[in-house]
């Protein structure tokens, strides 16, 4: 009797082996169902497969991203069908989450922000998209991406892949090439070129020298880690606790940084204060030389400054407004020489697998959308134009891409080198970090000297490393 049950064992065990990729018996990984069907060259045949994408793409760029999630979806008629949701980047991690553990409604293909992943696989949300690749003969490859980004990709799990980047955004800067040809016969490359011209339109006709809210929240979310960036500053120790104020050299860049904004207000060369409304309409109305804004707010600059002016969009790209990068125009003194000068912080969107995606037709397919949004030049000049500059290296060579008009002649200007382009990490606070480095510059700026930096900096230190020990507990 006992043979007989042994046998019947096997042969169940053997039958579930035959209709599932995952090993008999196998517990510790993500669970794999299904065949792949593939023609004579090993390519996946794709038979109507859908799955559900969720973004946190839900802001002035959702309505192209829908574009391009709806040109995949008739590229790809009958064989794949992509079906998107959005939500606001305040409730998507804690409504995502939910849904996936709770299994009620979870999306397959997750695209947030990429400084959030960590929490996913902390929670064993997500699942790596190794197996899938080694299936299905569909790759995705690291080295092809901004190491800034892609360094990260592992969730530090060494070997394996569960982050894809895709793209990213930081603080840019706008010129008024009427005005800035009134100081200087080139665009600034350097902090130090970038003054002279300030200085000069100061003592000019009576425009502001630059433009920027400091009470807008996303310029300054970006603004403050870029000069931290390129004044030598480390956002975390290994041990994921912040060294903003322990540290000497941080504390140093800190302090630096802090400087580089100051110096701007107390030198007169910008206005603290004002909202990111008062600042665009000045720029419109040839009021300012500078502009440091948000990319997707380019667009719609254009736009009301050529309804303002009675021009077309082609005339005001090519005879009015400018682009240039914030490479450089915060790192002082002996920074500005060094390789730190060039970082820009950024923020950026990477791409997920939920562990609720079983079947490896739909596995497959999740990655060959990846790769197609990822690596294909015509998508990635239309992503551009909502703001966002790709990670890929084979995106940025493409000719189609290159010889984009906004690409060419703003994403490029905005964004020189990707390999300078540097994100949070592998940090399980990103949002808090993020507050944290706000509160240091919004504080700061209440004062004109530097009296009360080092205990701003200490005060915000301590906030994030107990809400990190919090956290761990």
């Amino acid at each position: 009797m006992k043979k007989k049950l042994l046998a019947i064992v096997s042969v169940i065990c053997a039958l579930v082996c035959s209709l599932s990729l995952a090993a008999c018996g196998k517990t510790d990984g993500p669970t794999t169902t299904g065949t792949l069907n593939k023609d004579e060259n090993g390519n996946v045949i794709f038979e109507d497969v859908e799955f559900k994408l969720m973004s946190v793409v839900s802001g002035t760029d959702k309505a192209q991203f829908l574009e391009i999630i709806d040109s995949f979806n008739k590229s790809h008629r009958g064989e794949i069908n992509v079906v998107v949701d959005t939500l606001y980047n305040d409730t998507f991690d804690e409504t995502v989450q939910g849904q996936i553990k709770n299994r009620m409604n979870p999306p397959d293909l997750i695209m947030s922000h990429s400084s959030g992943h960590l929490n996913y696989l902390d929670n064993k949300l997500i699942q790596p998209f190794d197996e899938t690749m080694e299936l299905s003969g569909i790759t995705v490859d690291m080295s092809n991406y901004a190491q800034g980004f892609s360094k990260y990709s592992s969730l530090g799990v060494d070997g394996k892949l569960y982050s894809i980047p895709s793209d990213a955004q930081s603080t840019i800067i706008l010129y008024n090439k009427t005005l800035l040809s009134k100081y200087s016969e080139t665009v600034p490359s350097t902090r130090a070129e970038w003054l002279d011209v300030s200085n000069k339109a100061k003592t000019g006709e009576g425009k502001e020298p630059i433009l920027m809210s400091t009470t807008d929240g996303s310029t300054r979310d970006y603004i403050f880690p870029t000069a931290y960036l390129q004044n030598g500053g480390t956002m975390y120790a290994s041990d994921n606790h912040a060294e903003w104020s322990s540290n000497a050299t941080n504390q140093d860049a800190m302090k630096k940084a802090i400087a580089s904004i100051r110096d701007l207000a107390t030198n007169g060369l910008m206005q603290k204060g004002q909202s990111k409304e008062a600042v665009s309409a000045k720029f419109v109305a040839d009021e300012a030389v500078f502009y440091i804004v948000t990319p997707w707010e380019v667009s719609e600059i254009i736009s009301n400054y050529a309804k303002s002016h009675n021009k077309t969009v082609a005339q005001v790209k090519a005879d009015d407004i400018g682009a240039m990068s914030t490479s450089k125009m915060f790192a002082m003194g002996d920074n500005a020489n060094s390789a730190n000068a060039e970082k820009i912080f950024c923020d950026s969107h990477g791409f997920m697998m939920s562990t609720t995606v079983t079947d490896i037709n739909k596995k497959a397919a999740i990655l060959e959308f990846i790769k197609w949004f990822t690596e294909t030049g015509s998508i990635g000049a239309r992503w551009a134009e909502a703001g966002h500059i790709s990670l890929s290296n084979t995106i940025n060579n493409d000719a189609t891409y290159k010889q984009n008009d906004f690409v060419n002649n703003y994403i490029s200007k905005f964004y020189p080198n990707i390999a300078k382009l540097e994100g949070l990490g592998n940090t399980p606070l990103a949002n808090t970090m993020t507050s944290c480095f706000g509160q240091i510059l919004t504080d700061a700026l209440k004062n004109n000297t530097d009296t009360s930096d080092a205990t701003i900096i200490a005060e915000q230190e301590k906030k994030y490393n107990e809400a990190y020990d919090f956290s761990k507990m």
